[in-house]
């Protein structure tokens, strides 16, 4: 068996995976078995999953769909998956995150050990503080229903390598049941586990060309899964960095939604991760109670995160 197989199918592992999920809570998936059936005989049950993998015997069920509403208008489709592959996926990732930590860059803060949303807003209000007052504020259209497999793949095979023959099996029919439309090969599913890992993954070219260029441009690239800032001393940087990121994410075979998408200024005041910025001060609401901070960052008063994104929490 190739080494990352053995270490994500190991029974140390495996039932970690298992507490990792049960911990999450989270309703059945399409097969109906809740946490609290699938606890009943949770070690045979690691056992079968195990060897259905490695017989070639395991298929993951196409995600079972539910709709929420979306903070700011509109409402978000969110996959739920059966208890099985919720824990096999979560075996998985355990191994894939250790692998792929090391390639990811600091402007990624995104669901990553040690990083969070908070953190993310303090390093923008150091920007802002340095003067880089201008702001591309980019959306992607549709980003995770996007998302090419084909490119996905080739991706995560360039880390991976080619020993892993079976992992690669898992990853690709993961990504063929969580197809926003079965006809077309692009999309991965929101509340699935890995998602948060695989959008990542492919979104880090984008931060690598930003970062690059922000090195000499100076300005700051800012990106927490697919929602995303880059901060300018001037008009014209910000300005570059938008056809920056309009080649690069073509390449991605993504584009911006123009019509969430600008240039703007902490004067005009403009909202990221579920906070406010407006000239020196930030704000976000809490428990129904407007919060607002004005000068330096003093950190947050509660384990605060960007809504929406409450199931994909690890």
């Amino acid at each position: 068996m190739s080494r990352l197989l053995d270490q994500a199918l190991s029974n140390r592992n495996m039932a970690l995976a298992w507490e990792q999920v049960s911990a999450n809570k989270g309703a059945p998936g399409p097969d109906a078995v809740s946490l609290k059936r699938w606890a009943r005989t949770w070690e045979e049950n690691l056992v079968r999953l195990r060897q259905a993998v490695l017989t070639g015997a395991y298929k993951p069920r196409r995600p079972r769909y539910v709709s929420v509403p979306k903070k700011g208008g509109g409402r978000r489709r969110l996959a739920i998956l059966t208890v099985n592959d919720r824990v096999l996926q979560r075996a998985v990732l355990n191994v894939l995150d250790d692998l792929f930590e090391p390639l990811f860059l600091p402007c990624s803060f995104g669901y990553r050990v040690g990083r969070s949303a908070t953190d993310a807003v303090e390093r923008l209000l150091q920007a802002r503080d340095l003067d880089r007052r201008w702001v591309l504020d980019a959306d992607i259209d549709e980003c995770f229903d996007s998302i090419d497999h084909e490119l996905l793949m080739g991706l995560v095979m360039e880390r991976i390598g080619p020993g892993e023959p079976i992992l690669t099996r898992l990853l690709a029919v993961w990504l063929h049941a969580g197809r926003c439309d079965p006809k077309l090969a692009r999309g991965i599913c929101q509340g699935s586990v890995l998602s948060p890992l695989l959008c990542n993954v492919y979104l880090h070219r984008l931060d690598l060309a930003l970062c690059r260029e922000g090195k000499v441009a100076r300005w700051t690239h800012i990106r927490y899964a697919d929602d995303f800032v880059v901060l300018c001393s001037t008009q014209a940087l910000a300005k570059r960095a938008l056809q920056r990121t309009r080649e690069t994410l073509a390449r991605l075979r993504l584009q911006l939604e123009p019509r969430k998408t600008s240039i703007t200024h902490f004067d005009l005041g403009f909202d990221f991760l579920g906070v406010h910025f407006e000239r020196d001060e930030y704000s976000y609401t809490w428990r129904d109670k407007r919060v607002a901070v004005e000068g330096e960052f003093t950190g947050f008063l509660y384990d605060f995160g960007p809504p929406g994104y409450e199931s994909w929490r690890k």
